[in-house]
C-alpha cells in the first residue's frame, strides 16, 4: 500500500508563522547578534501541568567577539513574557517585536575578548504543540494512569518557544548548558546530558539538575517530565566505555527492554561507519516521549509505540523497513549528523537529514547485508516529491524542500556509487565527523570537503540535486551505424554524473554530458544493456 510519509516528523517547519519583519531579525546574523558569542546557558524552569504555564530564568555567559554595540538581541516567543533582564545586578531596558527582544545596556564599554553575563527571568503560558512534532511547542499529555506527561518539540519553531536565548543555529553554547527542572515530587524530570543532582525543594517539589558539557543545538535542548522508570547499561566503544540510559513510562518497562536491545549493535555500526559516538562525556539516553520522535542530543525522544518500521509501516515499501525500529535508528543517527555536525543555517538542512536518512541504509547494511540495504535505499525514492530544490535560501528561515530527507540520501548514495570504494566512502563519513564535529557548518564547506576527500569534483551533482528539482534523464539511442549514443538531458549545463551500465554481464562506466557521445556494440539496447539502478535518475531508451 502506498502512503505519504509526513517528513516533518523530524522537524522541518521552518518558522513559517513568523512575519517578514520578524524574520529580518530572526533569520541569520545581524548587528544585534554578531558581536557576541554564547559560551554557556544556565536554564531554570518550573512547568505546571495544571495551569499549562511555566516560570524560570536563563543566565547567558557570552564573549565579545567583535566591537560591541549598546544593543543585543534575545529571542522569546509570545505569549511568554520577560519579567526582568539584569546585567551586573541592574535591570536593563528592552523593546519587544514579537519573538525578538532588543536589550539596551552599556555594552559598548566592553572590548573584544571580554566575557559578560545576562540573567533573564520570564514566565507565562507557552505555545502548546497540539500535533507534535509536526507543530512545535510544549506538549501537555497524560499517561494511561492519568499522570502528567510533558515534553517539548521545537526544531521547526525554535527553542525560544519555551525559553529566552540567542535562537540562532550558528551559535551553540561552547561549554554546554546546565538545566534545573522543578517538578512535583511524584514525577521525574529528564534533560540532556548527565544527571548532576536531585534536590528536594519541599514536600511537593523536586529540582532535577542536568548538565551537558558539549556544544548543543538549541532545538536539541529538551525536557521530559512524567512517571518514568529508569535502567542503565554500558558498552565498550571506540572512545572507551559508553553509558546507556533508558527512561520509559512505568507500564512499558518490559516491552522497552526488548525493543531497545537494538541500541548496542546500532551504536557499534554507527561508530564503525561514522566514527566514535560524539558525546561520551554526556552518554547516550533514549527517552519515551509523548510524540513520535526527535534527535535531542544525548536524550533521544522515542515515541514509535514499540513497533517496527515507522509506526508499523515501511517507508521503503520493500519489506526491509519493517526489520528495524525507524525512530530509534533515524533519531540516533542524528547524534553524528545534526548534533555533532550542525548546520549554521536551516538552508543546509540536507546535511542533517540527508546523511541521517542514509544512516538507516547503513544500519540495514550492518544488520541485513548490502543487497537489502540498497533495496531499502531505492525504495525510499518513491517518497521524493521534487516540489522544490533541497537547499533553501540562507538567512530566510528557508529549509528547502522536505526532499532533503530521501533525495538527500539518494544524492549521498550516488556519491558512494561513483566513488566505487566502500572503505574510502566510510573514511569520508568518519572524516566529516572529525573535521566538522562540535561546530557549525554550511553547505559549501561540506561540498568542498567531499570533493577534496574523494578526489572527484561532485560540484555538478550538488548543483543539480541540491539547487534544482529536475531529475536528470539519461538518454540512450541506437544509431543506424550500430553504435549506442548517450547524453544527459533535463539537467544543468556541465552535468557529468558517471553511470555504470551492464552490457550482457560486462560492466562498463559511461561518462555522459549534455553532449552526445557513443560507444560501439552489437548488443540490443532494449534487452541487453541495463543501467545500474542505484542512481536516482530517469532513463530513456530510443
Amino acid at each position: 500500500m502506498k502512503y505519504i510519509f509526513l517528513v516533518a516528523i523530524i522537524g522541518s517547519l521552518f518558522f513559517t508563522a513568523k512575519s517578514q519583519e520578524d524574520n529580518s531579525l530572526y533569520c541569520g546574523q545581524n548587528h544585534y547578534r554578531s558581536w557576541w558569542d554564547v559560551q554557556h546557558y544556565t536554564l531554570k524552569m518550573e512547568l505546571s501541568a495544571e495551569s499549562k504555564s511555566l516560570k524560570g530564568s536563563n543566565t547567558i555567559l557570552a564573549n565579545v567577539v567583535t566591537a560591541p554595540s549598546d544593543t543585543l538581541q534575545i529571542d522569546l516567543q509570545e505569549p511568554l513574557k520577560i519579567k526582568c533582564i539584569r546585567y551586573k545586578g541592574k535591570k536593563l531596558k528592552y523593546t519587544r517585536n514579537g519573538t525578538v527582544n532588543l536589550v539596551v545596556g552599556k555594552f559598548s564599554s566592553l572590548v573584544i575578548g571580554d566575557a559578560f553575563e545576562l540573567e533573564i527571568s520570564y514566565s507565562g503560558k507557552p505555545t502548546v504543540a497540539f500535533n507534535p512534532p509536526w507543530d512545535g511547542g510544549v506538549v501537555f499529555k497524560k499517561d494511561t494512569n492519568k499522570n502528567p506527561w510533558m515534553a517539548v518539540a521545537c526544531q521547526g519553531i525554535g527553542a525560544s518557544v519555551w525559553w529566552p536565548c540567542k535562537d540562532d543555529p550558528s551559535d551553540e553554547p561552547n561549554k554546554g548548558i546546565d538545566m534545573y527542572y522543578t517538578t512535583s515530587s511524584d514525577l521525574t524530570a529528564i534533560g540532556n546530558g548527565r544527571l548532576i543532582n536531585k534536590k528536594t525543594i519541599s514536600k511537593k517539589k523536586t529540582e532535577w539538575h542536568w548538565k551537558t558539557s558539549e556544544p548543543i543545538n538549541l532545538y536539541d535542548v529538551t525536557f521530559y517530565i512524567g512517571d518514568y522508570v529508569h535502567w542503565s547499561d554500558s558498552m565498550p566503544g571506540e572512545n572507551g566505555t559508553l553509558t546507556l540510559d533508558y527512561y520509559v513510562l512505568r507500564k512499558n518497562l518490559e516491552k522497552a527492554k526488548k525493543q531497545f536491545v537494538v541500541v548496542r549493535p546500532m551504536i557499534d555500526c554507527f561508530e564503525d561507519w561514522f566514527g566514535p559516538y560524539p558525546f561520551y562525556a554526556d552518554g547516550f539516553k533514549l527517552v519515551e516521549s509523548p510524540y513520535l520522535g526527535m534527535e535531542h542530543q544525548s536524550a533521544i525522544a522515542y515515541g514509535n509505540e514499540y513497533r517496527m518500521g515507522y509506526l508499523g509501516m515501511d517507508r521503503s515499501m520493500t519489506g526491509v523497513g519493517l526489520l528495524f525500529d525507524f525512530i530509534i535508528v533515524h533519531e540516533s543517527g542524528h547524534e553524528w549528523f545534526g548534533n555533532n555536525i550542525s548546520i549554521e543555517d536551516v538552508a543546509y538542512m540536507w546535511i542533517h537529514e540527508g546523511f541521517t536518512t542514509y544512516s538507516e541504509t547503513i544500519f540495514a547494511e550492518c544488520q541485513f547485508g548490502k543487497e537489502k540495504a540498497y533495496q531499502y535505499q531505492r525504495g525510499l525514492w518513491n517518497n521524493i516529491q521534487n516540489d522544490a530544490p533541497m537547499e533553501g535560501t540562507p538567512e530566510h528561515c528557508d529549509g528547502g524542500s522536505n526532499d532533503h530527507y530521501d533525495k538527500g540520501a539518494a544524492m549521498i548514495h550516488m556519491i558512494r556509487m561513483v566513488m566505487n570504494d566502500d572503505l574510502k566512502f566510510k573514511s569520508l563519513l568518519r572524516g566529516l565527523n572529525t573535521e566538522f564535529g562540535k561546530g557549525t557548518v554550511n553547505g559549501k564547506d561540506v561540498e568542498t570537503y567531499i570533493n577534496t576527500f574523494a578526489s572527484k569534483d561532485f560540484t555538478p551533482l550538488f548543483d543539480q540535486y541540491l539547487r534544482t528539482n529536475q531529475i536528470p534523464e539519461l538518454v540512450l539511442e541506437k544509431t543506424d551505424n550500430g553504435t549506442i549514443a548517450y547524453r544527459w538531458e533535463n539537467c544543468i549545463a556541465g552535468f557529468n554524473l558517471p553511470i555504470l551500465v551492464d552490457l550482457q554481464g560486462t560492466e562498463m562506466w559511461l561518462y555522459p554530458t549534455p553532449e552526445w557521445q557513443s560507444f560501439d556494440t552489437e548488443l540490443d539496447l532494449e534487452n541487453n544493456i541495463t543501467v545500474d539502478k542505484n542512481y536516482y535518475i530517469s532513463v530513456t531508451k530510443k
